[in-house]
Order: structure tokens, then sequence, then C-alpha cells
């Protein structure tokens, strides 16, 4: 079979590759661009399929980044429903699924993360959902109008989401936690406990240090889940949301350097022979941090295909912003700047719970500095100086100063971002 080439090739269809062909095209207006997902759908962004699409308060044309005219417009051939299956990068040649070859200058590798399934009895049941996919949200979505119950297995963001559209919904919710608390992983545990008590307080079952054992089976449909320690939770349908795993493979096989996630460098470079990586899988380096991260988050994805892109046209663009998040759950708005993973001192600036004049901030230090910020509900204003804070990396002589409310932000963040040695 005769070889097809491209001068750039996309692998997978989501946030970073959707972000990376426009970013080409803004540097590059004449070549080939073929973008290959294993989806039948153009790029779309996933955030809100836990939250307004479960809801079903938004259209499902304001999901996708472009409409179809875009890519027939800037020639940007979209093979969906295909696997790239192996991919040479020293012959920078890829075969997809259906035999086809594809010769290319460079690669980008953005496919994503899948669910973790759970490996239990009755794992394969009608009535278990994951949610990655538009196609999984309609999914959940549709058993939702036809239920009175829900049982969600996971108490992260992605659980917690959909437990809070069920119960707005007016579903009678359960959320079985493995930890002491709802989002325990990535916040402190102070915070989370209190986050659990507001989502019990919305009339959520929230069930902590359970793990679930079993699906319980009635009718060849799971209707619910019987945990190890002998309860049974039952539902309409249950959700599943205990994290998601890279998809690395082709890489790996491919012979790329992989440690959870593909490693890449400021530039999202795999190597200097036209493989980039973005998004969900890529491992970065983050000169703020001085270290390699990997987020699975909406900004990141974003902002590391317009860098990749630019880059694969020519461009010499680095990635140096802070990670960001953000989720919407009942009334909380919850954004997080930074690594909030190495903390040794929680600062929290007004009190643990929600008032009418807003909600409550918390900086994470490690050794004295700012390693990331939690804003629930807080005026927006105060983002950008956070986030100045952070950039910095100075070690704060008074960190209690942070908590103050009468001291202001900004001129903190100032101060701090003048001394020798901060970071640009």
């Amino acid at each position: 079979m005769a070889l097809n080439e491209t001068r750039y090739l996309i692998v997978g269809g989501g946030l970073a590759g959707g972000s990376a062909v426009e970013a080409i095209r803004s540097r590059d207006r004449e070549g080939r661009i073929v973008l290959v997902s294993d989806e039948r759908h153009l790029p779309y962004d996933r955030v809100p399929l836990s939250k307004e699409y479960l809801m079903g308060k938004l259209p499902r044309e304001s999901l996708f980044l472009q409409e179809a005219e875009f890519y027939q417009q800037n020639r940007v051939d979209a093979l969906l429903g295909h696997r790239v299956q192996r991919l040479d990068d020293d012959a920078r040649i890829a075969l997809l699924d259906d035999g086809r070859e594809l010769k290319f200058d460079c690669v980008l590798l953005a496919t994503g993360c899948r669910p973790r399934r759970l490996l239990i009895p009755g794992g394969d049941l009608p009535g278990i959902y994951y949610l990655r996919t538009i196609d999984d949200s309609e999914a959940i979505r549709a058993a939702m109008s036809k239920s009175r119950r829900a049982v969600v297995i996971g108490g992260g963001f992605i659980g917690c989401e959909i437990a809070a559209a069920c119960a707005q919904k007016g579903l009678d919710t359960t959320i079985i936690e493995v930890g002491p608390s709802l989002l325990n992983l990535p916040i402190d545990a102070e915070t989370a406990q209190w986050i659990t008590g507001y989502f019990t307080e919305r009339g959520v079952h929230v069930l902590t240090n359970e793990a679930a054992a079993r699906f319980i089976e009635e009718n060849g449909r799971a209707v619910g889940v019987e945990t190890k320690t002998g309860k049974e939770v039952l539902g309409d349908f249950v959700a599943v949301g205990t994290g998601v795993a890279p998809n690395v493979e082709l890489a790996q096989e491919a012979g790329l350097a992989v440690d959870n996630g593909i490693i890449v460098n400021e530039q999202l470079k795999v190597d200097n022979k036209g493989v980039y990586a973005a998004g969900d899988i890529a491992r970065f380096y983050s000169p703020v941090f001085a270290k390699h991260l990997r987020l699975e988050h909406y900004d990141v994805a974003v902002k590391h295909g317009q860098v990749a892109g630019a880059n694969m046209a020519g461009g010499q663009e680095r990635f140096t912003e802070l990670p960001y998040f953000f989720s919407f759950m009942f009334k909380l708005r919850t954004e997080v700047w930074g690594d909030a993973t190495q903390r040794d001192l929680v600062v929290r600036r007004g009190p643990l719970q929600l008032t009418g004049k807003g909600g409550f901030a918390q900086f994470y230090l490690s050794q004295g500095r700012i390693q990331a910020y939690l804003s629930v509900n807080r005026p927006f204003k105060e983002n950008e100086a956070a986030k100045t804070l952070i950039l910095s990396q100075q070690t704060m002589e008074d960190s209690s100063v942070l908590s103050n409310e009468s001291v202001d932000l900004e001129t903190l963040a100032n101060s701090l971002a003048a001394r020798p040695g901060t970071h640009a």
C-alpha cells in the first residue's frame, strides 16, 4: 500500500489535539494536517460532561472547539473512529487500524486517558457507567432521567461532580469513597472533611472508608454495590469515578520515554525527531517547581496543545505556566493554581464556610514556599495576586500574613516578586 504523506500528524482528538490543530494553522496555512481520533466526534471540551451537559443545561454543539466547516476550510483531514496502531518515529511512519500508513514530518501524541475499570464481580453488567466521552455523559443522563436512586463509586472530582448533578436532579444519591473523606487526595484533610459535610447537608449520602466488593445484580442489571464490610447500597444505576490511566501504550511500543506519562521538556518535545506529547499523557517539566508533572485538567490540555502546535510549525515556545484546574459542585466554585500535592503547611484566608460575601481560600506551602492556592467562591481579584505569590517561589518569613484579610494580597505579591531570584 502506498504511503500517505502528511506534514503534521495529530494522534488524539481531545482538547490538546484540537488546540494543536488551531495553533499549527495560525502559523502554517499550507502544510497538510491529519488528525486521527478513536472517537467519532471532532475535538470537544470534556469538562461540561460531568457538569452542565450532564444536567441538560448545555446544548451538544457548544461542546465542540470548532464547527466541522473549520476543519474543511483549513484542510484538516479528520480520520474519526480510527486508531494509530504502531508508530515508527525513526522512519516517521504511523500504521492505522485499517492498514493505511501515514508518513509524517512531525507528530503530536495527545491520546489522553481512559477510566480505570473496577475489576470486581459483576463489573460487566449493564447499568454501570464510566464517564469520559460525550456518549458516556449522554448514557448517564439518560439513566438519570428514568431513575430515583443513584450510586457513585469514587469521591474524587469526577465522582463528586456526577453525584452533585444527580442530587440536583432529585435523585437519592450515595457516594462510596475508599478514603476518609471526599476529595481527600487533592486537598488537605480539614477542607476535605468540610466538603464532605457540605455534600451531606445537600442530601447526598456519603460512605467513607468503604470499598466496593461486588456489583449487586437484579434481572441482569447492576442495581447497587456491596462494600467490603458487607454493606449493600442500592440504586437504579451505578456510576464509577475511580481515576484514569494515561494511554501511553503507543509511545511505549515506539520506544519513547514513559514514566507515569510520556516524558517531555518545556517545549513539549519527546525527542529531537519531531515527536511531541501534550495533555493528560504528557509528563512535562515545570520550571516553576523544577520537576516533572502530569496533570489531567482542561487548562493544561489546551495550553499544551497551543505550545506543541506552535512548535511543530517552527516555533520555540515553552510551557511555563502554573497548572490550573477548576470544579463546580452545587454552589461551590473551586479553583486551584499550582501543585497542591507538595505541602507541609496550609494557611487559610477566610473562615471555612460559605457566606454572603464569599468563601475562603487556602495557601499550600512546602518549606516556607507557596506551592498552590485553592479558591472556594473567593473574589476573582485575588487570583492574579495568588498566582504571583506562587511564581515568586520566595520563602515566606511569616506565612501567617496570608491569613490576614486586612493585608492586600496584591501588595504582598508585588513585594515578594520584587525580591532577587524571583521566577519570571
